[in-house]
């Protein structure tokens, strides 16, 4: 059932060109990923509660970056005939672009399972990767950054990437905000730390591949549940923000720029509309507290900016 709304399919066909849309660096080796405000101005934008989307996008646009996945693959091909059938290694190369955001100054990036695999793919005959190229750009640059896949998971469909953060200057991360998990004995209670039907929410992403944009709308459910074909059961977001192929693994803000989940899905339906799904942060931060080496993550519980 969950690959009937994944974003993957779509991700797969879409070859989008973008040559000549963005402007290059030049002279320098180090890429600045200062956007949008400066410090000097970030106060009287907190000071104006009518500017806080503003604000939101500044801080969610420096630290969210555009993915650029390449595969090459191949399968077992078989044909029939008259005379019997046959057999033949096929050799075939795809691209998707996508959505991601740093999570620390090491260099952790977080995004969709489905942005680095081909999972609708993988049940093809003798299905194997023999080269996958992931790279990152900023908005409004050409400059490509190699990332490494360090780890990723198809069933929570979260993926966790790494770049070398000598090629960058001043990097900018997002914090989560520290949902309850459903699960736990708090929540429900006064202790939990919980979503609000219509609170404002903002997400960031590379829409359609053409490059970093950002979409308003509401939580509009705190948690829906979708049982996978595996039986596992998937928990998400439900918001109306507006969610294009390419938004994939970009972050879904709160009223302060906290991150309260990851881009991973919509219902595409021609009696549906503005219906996107979530993974939520206590999802994610189980996922990333799992790994055998320490990553860094920032928290808060606060509805503040920092």
């Amino acid at each position: 059932m969950r690959k009937k709304f994944l974003l993957v399919v779509t991700l797969i066909l879409l070859f989008v060109s973008l040559a000549g849309c963005k402007s290059l660096l030049t002279n320098t080796n180090l890429i600045d990923t200062t956007y949008g405000l400066t410090t000097s101005n970030i106060s009287s934008y907190i000071s104006d509660a009518n500017s806080s989307p503003i604000l939101n996008a500044s801080i969610g646009l420096q630290a969210t970056v555009e993915i650029n996945v390449d595969f090459t693959y191949s399968y077992t091909q078989q044909s029939f005939n008259f005379w019997g059938s046959s057999s033949q290694t096929v050799t075939q190369s795809v691209s998707a672009k996508a959505s991601g955001f740093f999570i620390n100054t090491d260099g952790y990036i977080l995004t969709n399972a489905h942005v680095v695999t081909l999972e609708d793919y993988e049940s093809l005959p003798d299905f194997q990767y023999l080269k996958t190229s992931v790279t990152i750009n900023y908005a409004d640059s050409q400059a490509m950054i190699d990332a490494t896949v360090v780890d990723y998971n198809q069933s929570l469909d979260l993926a966790l990437l790494k770049v070398d953060t000598t090629q960058l200057t001043n990097i900018q991360y997002l914090t989560f905000y520290d949902l309850t998990d459903p699960n736990d004995s708090a929540y429900g209670t006064d202790q939990a730390v919980m979503l609000l039907y219509g609170e404002p929410v903002m997400a960031i992403g590379n829409a359609n591949g053409y490059g970093l944009s950002v979409t308003e709308g509401v939580v509009s459910a705190p948690l829906r549940y979708f049982t996978n074909s595996d039986n596992s059961v998937t928990r998400a977001i439900q918001t109306d923000t507006a969610i294009s192929p390419g938004n994939s693994g970009g972050p879904l803000l709160n009223a302060y720029a906290e991150v309260i989940g990851i881009i991973s899905f919509k219902i595409v339906d021609s009696s549906v509309e503005n219906i996107g799904y979530a993974i939520p942060t206590y999802v994610i931060l189980s996922y990333i507290s799992g790994f055998d080496q320490s990553i860094t993550y920032h928290t808060t519980t606060v509805r503040a900016y920092s």
